[in-house]
């Protein structure tokens, strides 16, 4: 009997990148939690043999709904500029949930590092990986669950400077030209919109606090796994569509 994975967030580019690989594996039958299973991304993962709960942390019969049977779940938070701390409510409630339903195999089951190139300033490189990719590195740490159960894991195919990245977009995205930013942090939470502060600090603490991310782990989850080289030359076209698209 196939397996079930919850998944928060699948209608969400990380959640969906897990769900998708899920939903190529006849071990496991998907579990999606949504806020609303009529959403074209809801109603697509449903027709791909995803099982659909209409729910979200501050309700916790949803919850119960959504853990029941488990053999595992992916869960993704939402954080809130207006709540500091949203996200670790979130992870509160849902444990507060397993508790009472006595799930003893339920697990938070990875912790995924995933960056762009907005992060990597003041000539620092940043890791990053592709939520694609991310997925498949994620449905191996459930398949082989003894093995990697009450790890952490930072997901990242390599470390890029943001010139970098510039290079690389320009080298498959000619004749576009990018170049690098030359913003700092501390000018970046000065700027004036909610979370400027926020989200300056977070850049900062990736470039000073050497955040554990490993490309050796992920490969070892993931072979597959691409550096952003290769993953531009792979979306080249939906990159230009999208470029395009954000001119017109």
């Amino acid at each position: 009997m196939a397996k079930v994975v919850t998944v928060f967030g699948a209608t969400g580019t990380q959640g969906g990148g897990v769900a998708n690989a899920l939903l190529e594996d006849p071990e496991f039958k998907v579990r999606i939690v949504t806020r609303s299973a009529s959403s074209d991304k809801a109603k697509a993962l449903q027709e791909r043999g995803a099982e659909v709960i209409e729910g979200n942390f501050d309700d916790a019969s949803s919850l119960e709904r959504a853990l029941q049977g488990a053999h595992g779940t992916f869960v993704m938070t939402q954080h809130s500029f207006e709540v500091p701390d949203s996200d670790q409510l979130e992870i509160k409630q849902l444990e507060d949930g397993t508790y009472e339903l006595s799930l003893s195999k339920w697990r938070v089951d990875c912790c995924l590092g995933l960056t762009s190139p907005d992060f990597a300033m003041e000539g620092a490189a940043e890791h990053g990986v592709s939520v694609t990719d991310s997925g498949f590195a994620v449905r191996a740490i459930f398949q082989n669950r003894a093995e990697w159960l009450g790890r952490t894991v930072g997901f990242s195919a390599e470390k890029l400077t943001i010139q970098q990245h510039a290079d690389i977009l320009s080298k498959h995205l000619a004749p576009r030209v990018f170049k690098s930013t030359k913003m700092t942090s501390d000018a970046f939470s000065k700027l004036p919109f909610p979370g400027a502060k926020h989200l300056g600090d977070m850049f900062k603490f990736l470039r000073l606090g050497n955040p554990d991310y490993s490309p050796e782990l992920t490969r070892q989850l993931y072979p597959g796994t691409r550096g952003l080289d290769q993953w531009v030359a792979d979306n080249r076209e939906a990159l230009l569509n999208a470029l395009s698209n954000s001119t017109t």
